[in-house]
């Protein structure tokens, strides 16, 4: 939240009221601002001394275990993928996202996360939050494309069906563009649905403030905005956990933040009626300040209407009375300074005697990591923070914090309100415990302002209605309890909530068995007088527990009768059908037809598993069954081959494809194989059938066989391969020519023995030596006889996979000693051609007084006619040097000698 036009950043974000419960939920936030520095993590705490597990749960998914207990609080950090999104295609769809949390003790649960500049606390409301009627609530903001409303729901139970509406006319939601009247979505245990409205496509953004929400099971819901704007600058993160209708109330206080009393411009209180034609009064005034008409309208009220207690401390309030329950926001700033850019909200919970006198211990108080832009533009880092602490008490109450009143402000009278006090401790940081030492009722909350951020908000107050819960699971046992601070518990059991049966229990907690019905509980507390009953709590059967299995091909379908395994005459109830364990891979889905259907989808995996439940149609107490399906998948793993070969002079060799592949592939449930040139297996390249035992083709290439089975499935998305290769060819690192009787052959590459033949002139593939002619060498230098005398030779190399010989070249030099260049035919010049073959060659005659005559060169080829500078010489002896190289870096060869020269 920062105001981009200064430097200076405040931001408040808000703790809900805390409930400590054995489970809580947080669903899953839809972000349109991008960050790149983001934290998220639950605060844990407790009052219990002895250490127990809390596991939390996304989905199906377990992400970790903590160990909890007093003095011992736990922070764990989540996954952002879990907890908040930031793509548009995953809002206005069934996703698995949110928390579940789950301890065997009673615990605070804090979600706190922070985005660069901005940051919000959640505090989970544990099993208080859960229902079936909800208005949802969040500030008026400035429209911007940046702003959004959004309603998060989480469900707790299979087959929930969640209807959002009494929202404009009109409004349009992110990725769902159908304009309608109502939204509707089934849910099952642990999925999530995000209901969000943008401003890109809304001009109305307030006309989701006051919708209904409404389910047939409990499940969890949260609201505001995550880049609410109620400023021309800064973009604010406004959330909180709702609760369900029967846990708000008539009778509020709710405490000022930082604004800038007491005409503050964001602090405000939003108001919004459960049922029609309710009157809502302010303070001490006996004259009602507004009447709402109608069921989730709303007003808002100023700042100016806040009470001073101690403007010097600025502690202000504001005393709220209503003729019908209704939902209650502060809308609060972080500072006094940015109050605009620094906002936050929070449900107010409603005063009552029977919420605790003790709550024990709120963990961290001061504590939310968070980046934020700071002066002259610079990144700061910013961990813990400044906050007051703020404590609603009975009217006489002993309050301390901690077992002190050291610093403890108070306490102040709230005009309006006959029975209830404040106190406010400033620097409240760490772990916080408060408590009254007479049994009165307290709610407690935090505010402030520490530059970078700031904190609001109430712990403990929603459970003060009394309620029925459940806790536990079919497999562990399951209890019904309520909150246990009351002095005394009168528990009735009954089948048709019309005769009730007095139970022996007189706990806060009982352990129903196997009697399914109507349970309720009368509870006193002696401080808050006259006693309360619940609600009746309807405790349903346990679901059966099966299993099937199936076998199937990667590409096939399975269709399922949905048909209960207690007793098939039973019909299920086709709208609740559902699966509830989705397939690691595959598509499980209800059909339009209610049989249960499964696409493998050419899944890779071997096995996969699902369960969808049943619930049965037509009775109060219907039977369940959740049936986890095995699905046995039948995998064509191909085992990839690879031929060598020998080839010919043409690069090609031939390949036995089907001796490779089929014989390394057998398995019974194979019916056929195909070869292809190509991955895709498009019918232009399938090899015929009449080559796969003799392909023609080049190394280096990859035939792809496809393998049909009795599945009437393929590979096609894994073919098979067969690799063509050939065998490593000998080269021909040198030849090096010693005089006109032997050669030195240097061999690298290919396989050893080494097979080579050698045959005078220049010869090619057409023309090769017979086997018998070669000799084997057992090393990559091999001294080789030449017979023939000067000349051009043609040496064949063979490496030990007797493929087709490699062909090279090397020439002989020597010289006649004769030249008679008369033009008869014989001896008319001395050539040696050979030369040219040969690395810087040298060709010279001299004369008896060592004068040169002659160079030879590429040009005159080497030839001497017995001439220099085109005149003939005289008949005489002539000496000749010649010099070369046979191969790049090989020592230097030569060759020296007379002619005699006759001239006529």
């Amino acid at each position: 939240m920062r105001n981009i036009f200064t430097f200076f950043l405040i931001l408040f974000s808000l703790f809900s009221s805390a409930q400590m419960d054995t489970e809580h939920w947080f669903a899953p936030m839809f972000s349109n601002y991008k960050s790149a520095a983001n934290y998220q993590a639950v605060y844990l705490s407790t009052s219990e001394t002895t250490p127990f597990p809390v596991k939390i749960y996304s989905g199906n998914n377990l992400l970790g275990t903590v160990s909890l207990s007093k003095g011992a609080p736990q922070i764990f950090e989540i996954p952002r993928q879990y907890i908040i999104t930031e793509d548009v295609s995953e809002v206005s769809t069934i996703q698995q996202k949110g928390l579940h949390l789950v301890g065997d003790k009673k615990y605070f649960a804090t979600l706190r996360f922070s985005v660069h500049n901005h940051a919000e606390i959640v505090t989970s409301k544990g099993k208080a939050a859960l229902g079936q009627e909800f208005f949802i609530g969040m500030p008026r903001l400035n429209a911007t494309v940046s702003s959004n409303y959004t309603a998060n729901i989480l469900a707790v139970e299979n087959g929930t069906t969640v209807t959002l509406s009494g929202y404009l006319s009109g409004l349009i939601f992110t990725n769902d563009s159908t304009i309608s009247s109502t939204k509707t979505v089934t849910l099952n245990s642990g999925e999530s649905y995000i209901f969000d409205v943008d401003e890109g496509t809304n001009e109305a953004l307030d006309g989701l403030i006051g919708a209904k929400i409404t389910a047939d099971k409990p499940i969890s819901v949260s609201n505001g905005s995550f880049s609410g704007r109620m400023a021309e600058t800064g973009v604010d993160i406004f959330m909180d956990q709702s609760v369900p209708v029967e846990k708000t109330g008539k009778e509020f206080i709710i405490m000022g933040g930082n604004g800038n009393f007491p005409k503050s411009e964001i602090e405000s209180t939003l108001i919004i009626a459960t049922k029609d034609n309710t009157d809502v009064y302010l303070n001490n005034e006996t004259t009602k300040y507004a009447n709402i008409p109608k069921a989730g309208g709303y007003i808002f009220i100023p700042s100016d209407k806040y009470q001073d207690l101690d403007g010097a401390n600025n502690i202000y309030a504001l005393y709220v009375k209503s003729t019908d329950n209704v939902y209650v926001y502060g809308i609060l700033a972080g500072s006094r300074d940015q109050e605009m850019p620094s906002g936050g909200m929070n449900l107010i919970p409603a005063l009552s005697c029977f919420l605790p006198s003790k709550i024990d211990e709120l963990s961290e108080v001061n504590r939310l990591p968070l980046t934020y832009t700071g002066p002259q533009s610079s990144v700061r880092s910013e961990e813990y923070h400044n906050v007051k602490l703020n404590i609603l008490a009975q009217k006489g109450a002993s309050v301390n914090v901690n077992g002190s009143t050291s610093g403890l402000l108070g306490p102040f009278k709230v005009d309006g309100s006959a029975d209830w006090e404040v106190f406010t401790l400033s620097g409240a940081s760490g772990n916080q415990t408060i408590e009254t030492t007479d049994d009165k009722a307290i709610t407690a909350g935090i505010a402030g302002g520490s530059g970078p951020a700031g904190f609001g908000g109430y712990f403990a107050g929603f459970s003060s209605i009394p309620s029925i819960s459940k806790i536990g699971d079919c497999a562990r046992g399951q209890m019904l309890e309520v909150d246990d601070f009351y002095n005394e518990y009168k528990w009735e059991y009954s089948t048709d909530q019309i005769n009730w049966t007095i139970l022996p229990d007189t706990g806060y907690q009982i352990n129903p068995g196997k009697n399914f019905g109507y349970y309720r509980v009368t509870v006193t507390k002696l401080s808050c007088l006259p006693a309360q009953t619940t609600k009746n709590f309807k405790y349903l059967k346990c679901p059966t527990y099966s299993n099937s299995e199936f076998t199937a091909g990667a590409c096939n379908t399975i269709t399922i009768e949905p048909i209960f395994t207690k007793n098939p005459t039973w019909k299920a109830d086709p709208t609740k059908t559902a699966i509830i364990m989705k397939p690691s891979s595959g598509k499980a889905y209800v059909g339009a037809d209610g049989k249960i259907y499964f696409e493998a989808e050419n899944t890779t995996d071997e096995q996969v598993k699902f369960t969808y439940y049943l619930e049965q149609q037509g009775t109060e107490f219907p039977e369940y069954e959740e049936i986890t399906v095995t699905v046995n998948i039948f995998q064509i793993k191909p085992k990839n081959t690879e031929i060598t070969e020998c080839i010919d002079y043409s690069g090609k060799g031939y390949f036995n494809l089907k001796k490779s592949f089929e014989p390394a592939n057998v398995n019974s449930n194979y019916t056929g194989f195909e070869y292809y040139t190509d991955a895709a297996f498009s019918p232009q390249s399938r090899i015929p059938d009449s080559e796969i035992s003799n392909y023609y083709s080049a190394p280096g290439k990859t035939v792809y066989v496809k393998i049909s089975d009795i599945y009437s499935c393929d590979n096609r998305l894994n073919p098979g391969k067969i690799q063509l290769k050939t065998y490593e060819l000998p080269q021909v690192k040198s030849i090096d020519v010693k005089g006109e009787t032997s050669a030195i052959i240097e061999i690298e590459k290919g396989r050893k023995l080494y097979s080579i033949a050698v045959k005078k002139g220049k010869h090619t593939q057409n023309d090769l030596p017979p086997d018998f002619a070669y000799q084997q060498f057992n090393t990559d230098r091999a001294n080789i006889e030449i017979n023939g005398g000067r000349g051009f030779y043609t040496v064949f190399i063979k490496s030990a996979d007797n493929c087709l010989p490699v062909i090279s070249y090397f020439t002989v030099i020597a010289v006649n000693n004769v030249l008679t260049p008369n033009g008869d035919g014989y001896n008319d010049s001395v050539e040696v051609p050979e030369l040219h073959n040969k690395i810087n060659p040298v060709f010279q005659i001299y004369d008896r007084y060592g004068k040169k005559v002659f160079e030879g060169n590429t040009l005159n080829n080497f030839t001497w006619t017995g001439k220099s500078g085109g005149y003939n010489l005289p008949t005489g002896t002539y000496w000749y040097y010649m010099t070369w190289q046979d191969y790049d870096g090989a020592e230097n060869d030569s060759l020296q000698g007379w002619i005699l020269l006759k001239n006529y």
